[in-house]
């Protein structure tokens, strides 16, 4: 017996000894992980002063909503705001000894300890609001399980020292995520509810609090059985702690489920100007824009459907009569498949819809016409109407003869494009095309509608801004100016006859042409530039010297170091490059009665408060400068009933006083030769629109690679260009006089639909003389070869000089020039 007791207490004394030796082990390595992980967690102030990321939103000048950036819907809401119900919902789901602990709930820790010991796993979850925290705030769920968790320990200690428990509630409550890309209570209640969380009944409040366990896959719309099973759990668990009655409970438990995505959708889809306004932006605020500011654009809604349909519609127009080029790929078929049909639906996964046109493949072939299946596995039958068109497409040749029958256009297995047409199947294709067309206020450089491309899902580059092309006779209305302003009238006579140049770095000579191919001789000015004759611009170019029309070109916003100082000036060739939007700023100028302005998107950039952050200073053309009375009001533009802002704005109305450049005298006479190219000229196309007051150039350079139209009415200035990215050639029937203007026509229709026209009287200074329209001599009036023409009162011929009817005129070749 001694003996057995002895060796108990030693036993004893060693089991303490051991014991001892294990909690300081334990203290010792919870000790080596403090020094190890603190350095490495946030500072509490990031939890105090956490910015709340929230999307960036695009609007239009009526506030149509445009575009959206961020995947986080948010929207901040205080405490004080929230219903006691949902703070109760929470507290008793999430963590009912929340007001008592102090970041760390030691027996849910044990609980879960005991869990690890005993069982397969933990089940509960120790996990306090506090130290839930970091999880979304410090995103620490990427790391290994514990070492998360014993982080959140420490961040949970630190945070409940500094802030207050209604502190941290209001935090967790706002940045929690919800599902379908909302984040916090009030984002959760307009995502799920359509309104905002102090309207929600006790059922859907209920909803609410039970979503961040799985917001994705147990949400009410993507697992309505878990949510309604989560929803009822939380309402137990407030009838167990006393938040709400027996009654209440029964109540809500028997509510169905309520929810719906209330979303607001785009109200008008307008990507490429928005993605310019995003850098912007970004580029002005860094990350901080995404946390709810708001940016007011100069965008007009109707402008910009407009200018859309008018790309999309005209440059699919263009890649079906340039012929059918075939499947965009073609599925092989081996024999180890067993299911063709669904062969092919696995294939088409990976195939996105453009637009209205879907990806199908053609698994059967008829005489007049073919079955596709489409990505649902649904069979659609395409008929001869919607096949006949399908000529090959021959590249620049042309397109081949139309088709006999159905195999002639298609095999089984290509992967084509189809879209609805009046109720009928049609084949289609994505053109290879591209075009843009960009809309400016002429008097306060407001961009009012921009389209980049055909679709920008296919390609970013944005046509309009980042595009840098030759303008081709787009340019010569600028030449034209300089020569005016340098005595040349409009009704100057230039010899239109050929040309050589002689140049010893070139190995042959270089022998400038006219589009047409032909000569016309002695050509007046106003005809030359209604025409678009080459010959006569480079003459005119040669009378005024290039260096100076240069420089005096640089007042329509161009930099003189990038433009040629040789004849290519005079037809917009050589180096010169520019964009959609400089041109339509330089036509601005001529618009607007000579002032420089400066286009524009941003009109200001709000918080979510609505306070005024930003706002270009931008130079506008004085209320009584210029053309001050076109009989309609551009504010117009900016009104609408069907959109409204989700804040009101403080903002201030300060600008510049646009600087002028050109005398009026001479805008005016510009005006006149460019209203005379739509009325009888290359601009002819523009008729359709049954208006007088309607001016403008087209262009079309060298083997139409580029092809454009620019042109304007006294309030809106519009540029547009088709072409390819790759600069290949349209082919020889496509001009200026095409296509961009086809697309500037049908958003004109749109844009000037409520604008009255008005076309600009004589200023003082100038003077209308009759003359001969073969010679541009001063004639009598009753001559049957008179026509009126307007001339700057110290250019104007004098009545010394008239002729009679019966006078003839012979030119020397000085005055030929």
């Amino acid at each position: 017996m001694p003996v057995l007791k002895k060796w108990l207490i030693r036993l004893g004394i060693s089991g303490a000894w051991m014991s001892l030796c294990g909690l300081f082990g334990i203290a010792l390595c919870l000790a080596a992980m403090y020094l190890y992980l603190d350095p490495k967690n946030p500072d509490v102030e990031t939890y105090r002063n956490y910015q709340l990321e929230q999307p960036l939103r695009i609007f239009s000048a009526e506030g149509a909503l445009i575009a959206e950036f961020g995947d986080r819907r948010l929207i901040p809401v205080e405490i004080a705001d929230v219903p006691k119900l949902y703070l109760d919902a929470v507290v008793s789901t999430e963590d009912k000894r929340f007001f008592r602990h102090q970041g760390i709930d030691w027996i849910s820790l044990a609980n879960d300890a005991l869990d690890l010991l005993f069982t397969d796993g933990v089940k509960r979850g120790a996990s306090t609001i506090t130290m839930q925290l970091p999880r979304n705030i410090a995103d620490l769920s990427r790391e290994q399980t514990f070492v998360r968790k014993f982080r959140e320990m420490l961040l949970a200690i630190k945070i409940e020292h500094e802030l207050t428990k209604e502190e941290i509630l209001e935090l967790y409550i706002n940045i929690v995520p919800f599902g379908k890309h909302s984040y916090g209570v009030q984002a959760a209640a307009f995502t799920y509810y359509g309104k905002p969380v102090h309207e929600l009944d006790l059922a859907q409040l209920a909803m609410l609090a039970g979503l961040p366990k799985r917001p994705e896959a147990g949400n009410p719309i993507n697992g309505p059985k878990w949510a309604l099973d989560r929803r009822n759990l939380v309402l137990r668990r407030m009838r167990d702690t006393g938040a709400i009655s027996l009654d209440e409970y029964e109540a809500a438990s028997e509510q169905p489920i309520t929810a719906r995505v209330h979303r607001r959708e785009l109200d008008l889809y307008a990507p490429y100007p928005a993605e310019i306004v995003r850098q912007n932006v970004i580029e002005r605020f860094g990350r901080e824009a995404y946390s709810g500011y708001s940016v007011h654009t100069t965008i007009d809604v109707d402008h910009q459907r407009a200018a859309q349909m008018s790309v999309r519609t005209e440059l699919e127009s263009f890649d079906l009569r340039r012929g059918y080029r075939g499947p965009e790929r073609r599925i092989l078929i081996s024999d180890a498949v067993e299911d063709i049909k669904q062969h092919f639906v696995q294939e088409l996964t990976s195939e996105t819809e453009v637009g209205s046109m879907l990806p199908a493949v053609v698994v059967s072939i008829d005489t007049d016409s073919i079955e596709v299946v489409l990505s649902n596995g649904q069979v659609e039958t395409v008929e001869w109407n919607g096949l006949k068109w399908a000529r090959r497409s021959l590249g620049e040749a042309g397109v081949g003869r139309s088709p006999q029958t159905a195999d002639e256009i298609v095999e089984i297995g290509d992967l084509v494009r189809i879209r609805l047409v009046e109720e009928a199947w049609t084949l289609t294709q994505v053109p290879e095309i591209q075009g843009s067309i960009v809309a400016v206020n002429p008097r306060t450089g407001a961009i009012t509608a921009m389209v980049g491309g055909y679709n920008f899902g296919i390609n970013q580059y944005n046509h309009a801004s980042q595009l840098q092309r030759q303008p081709g006779s787009g340019f010569k209305p600028f030449v034209y100016t300089a020569a005016l302003a340098s005595g040349v009238t409009p009704a100057t006579v230039f010899l239109d006859a050929p040309l050589v140049y002689n140049d010893d770095h070139m190995e042959t000579a270089y022998r400038p042409r006219n589009f047409s191919g032909t000569y016309n001789g002695p050509t007046r000015v106003r005809e030359a530039l209604y025409r678009s004759i080459n010959l006569v611009s480079i003459r005119v170019l040669e009378h005024v010297g290039a260096d100076s029309a240069r420089e005096f070109v640089t007042r329509f916003g161009f930099e003189k170091d990038e433009l040629p100082n040789n004849t290519q000036l005079a037809i917009g060739g050589g180096t010169i490059t520019v964009s959609p939007l400089e041109m339509v700023a330089a036509y601005s100028v001529i618009a607007n009665g000579g002032y420089q302005i400066e286009p524009h998107l941003i009109d200001r950039v709000v918080n979510q408060d609505g306070d005024t952050l930003y706002k270009p200073l931008v130079p506008v053309v004085c209320s009584n400068c210029g053309y001050t009375d076109t009989g309609f009001d551009h504010s117009n533009w900016s009104k609408s009933e069907n959109f409204r802002f989700e804040h009101s704005t403080q903002s201030s109305s300060s600008s510049l006083d646009a600087n002028r450049v050109l005398d009026e005298r001479l805008v005016f006479l510009v005006d006149s030769m460019l209203r005379d190219v739509v009325s009888r000229g290359t601009g002819r196309g523009a008729m359709t629109l049954e208006r007088s007051d309607l001016a403008g150039k087209t262009g079309t350079t060298d083997r139409a690679v580029d092809t454009w139209f620019n042109g304007f009415q006294q309030n809106l200035v519009a540029s547009s260009w088709v072409g390819y990215t790759s600069q290949r050639a349209l082919g020889e029937s496509e001009y200026g006089s095409r296509s961009p203007l086809s697309i500037w026509v049908e958003f004109m229709r749109n844009a000037l639909a409520d604008v009255p026209e008005y076309v600009p009287e004589p200023p003082n200074g100038i003077v209308s003389v009759k003359i001969d329209a073969a010679t541009g001599q001063i004639v009598q009036s009753d001559s049957k070869s008179a026509i009126t023409e307007y001339f700057l009162a110290e250019s104007a011929p004098t009545a010394d000089s008239v002729r009679s009817s019966s006078e003839t005129l012979v030119l020397s070749p000085e005055e030929l020039f």
